[in-house]
């Protein structure tokens, strides 16, 4: 059995050492959308893994990025396979107090000590935070309770395209795993510990319509507004074909067959539900989300039925024409449209691509061009009752926080990949700590203790917990 109280003293004595570990990683910028310093990330994480204690340590090449590898035979009967991504967003957006790429460490009330970067919580400070994790427990003189496989992806930001390939290549190491574990910052901003026990699945693609496959409308370039007294508008055309997609709100899909393979919350989702129902803080949600209702002004269990097990048909962006200040009349040549299909139990990437291919075609829409930006990839859920998420809770307890399960988020993560055959893993997500702003300016993740929350040691103390309690399973 491993002792804790060893592996926490060193982590106490190396908090600098760590704090310096992953001030390193998120200033080497690794924006795989824009292909910004990736590789040279990856070779830092490779670097890193090995200084932790991995073993084997290495860069396993696919067609787009590499998927950085190591491992950590201790000869436990249990292993797991840590799953994790080096790959961030763009931080070009608008609002940054700091360079994002620079990692400064500012007082942010009411956290205290607080790391403001791109890839701050997601998901550089928890990646970072575990391979510190094994360190102190290698640095103790100890050994980790539980043999691990390491694998940090660097195209999550693209949808995971290239992972199936990897898992290919890998198939025969990662069957030695008995669970994934994903780390994160599960507390929120007042320190509840969030558990989430699934993902809802995603694909991400564009419509696009121009003139010269549609045989009408300008062909080649965007033509005086006028001549629209004479000349058909391909941008009309897309509006009226995205109008037959969904009911007069925008909210119910009127693509054939779109829910017929939604499968309803079972009794276990209900009752998770109503626990939730009773704790979940919808105004602080609207709050930070700078939102004043939901649809339909639901609330309660209705509320978050909707949100947790509904599909969802959404545009992410559109644009055609003169979009810049002033005016241009101007008859557009083309026009594009960003959209997304969140999946859910038991709905398929590939059938709902074939649905919505299908309802363009029957609405007389067959121009219009779909063009995948990924392959997608499905939904993925466990039990509140696996050993492992019992294992999660249970080293979450020895925290005291008021812990709060969620049966499923809106979101997606490629979970399913290794949740699927061949590989079959149940799989755990999450850790103290806490971070937010993911995707947005001035991302952050708590470092200091003290506040509402968990800074970086609590978080990596979480893991150490983790990775104990699932030592000690014995049903695997």
């Amino acid at each position: 059995m491993m002792d804790r109280a060893r592996v926490y003293r060193q982590m106490e004595k190396d908090f600098e050492k760590h704090v310096e570990n992953l001030l390193r990683f998120v200033r080497q910028p690794s924006v795989s959308p824009q292909n910004i310093g990736v590789r040279d990330a990856a070779e830092l994480l490779r670097e890193m893994a090995g200084g932790a204690g991995f073993r084997n340590t290495r860069l396993v090449e696919t067609s787009g990025n590499p998927v950085v590898y190591g491992e950590l035979d201790v000869g436990a009967p249990v292993t797991m396979l840590v799953y994790t991504m080096y790959d961030t967003m763009p931080a070009d957006e608008p609002g940054w107090t700091v360079d994002p790429f620079a990692g400064e460490i500012r007082r942010v009330e009411p956290f205290g000590e607080t790391l403001i970067a791109r890839g701050a919580v997601n998901t550089k400070g928890p990646l970072v935070a575990f391979l510190n994790t094994v360190k102190a427990i290698v640095e103790s003189g100890q050994e980790p309770p539980v043999n691990l496989v390491f694998a940090a992806e660097g195209e999550e930001e693209l949808g995971s395209k290239n992972l199936p390939e990897f898992i290919r290549k890998c198939e025969s190491q990662l069957k030695k795993a008995d669970v994934l574990f994903f780390p994160g910052a599960s507390q929120n901003s007042k320190g509840k510990a969030i558990v989430t026990l699934g993902v809802k699945g995603i694909v991400y693609f564009e419509l696009e319509l121009d003139g010269k496959q549609w045989g009408r409308g300008p062909t080649e370039f965007g033509i005086h507004g006028s001549n629209k007294a004479w000349v058909d508008s391909p941008a009309w055309r897309m509006v009226k074909a995205l109008s037959t997609m969904v009911d007069e709100t925008g909210n119910r899909v009127l693509v054939e067959g779109f829910y017929d393979d939604v499968k309803v919350p079972s009794e276990e989702d209900e009752a998770l539900l109503s626990r939730l129902a009773e704790t979940f803080d919808e105004q602080e949600v609207k709050e930070r989300m700078r939102v004043e209702r939901f649809i339909e002004d639901l609330h309660g269990v209705e509320a978050l039925r909707k949100y947790l097990f509904t599909p969802t048909l959404n545009i992410d962006g559109l644009w055609s024409g003169y979009t810049g200040p002033g005016s241009k009349t101007l008859l557009p040549h083309r026009i594009t449209v960003k959209m997304d299909v969140r999946l859910v139990p038991q709905m398929q990437v590939e059938k709902t691509m074939s649905l919505i291919r299908s309802h363009l075609d029957k609405h007389g829409f067959s121009e219009i061009r779909i063009r995948r930006l990924e392959e997608g990839y499905g939904w993925a859920r466990m039990s509140v009752n696996s050993p492992y998420t019992k294992a999660l809770l249970r080293a979450f307890e020895e925290f005291n926080v008021e812990i709060e399960i969620w049966p499923t988020i809106a979101g997606s993560a490629p979970f399913s990949m290794f949740a699927a055959p061949p590989l079959g893993l149940p799989f755990m997500v999450g850790g103290m700590g806490h971070g937010g702003l993911a995707h947005s300016p001035n991302e952050y993740l708590v470092i200091g203790e003290g506040g509402p929350t968990g800074g970086l040691l609590t978080m990596e103390k979480s893991f150490a917990a983790i990775l104990d309690k699932v030592s000690t399973l014995k049903n695997f």
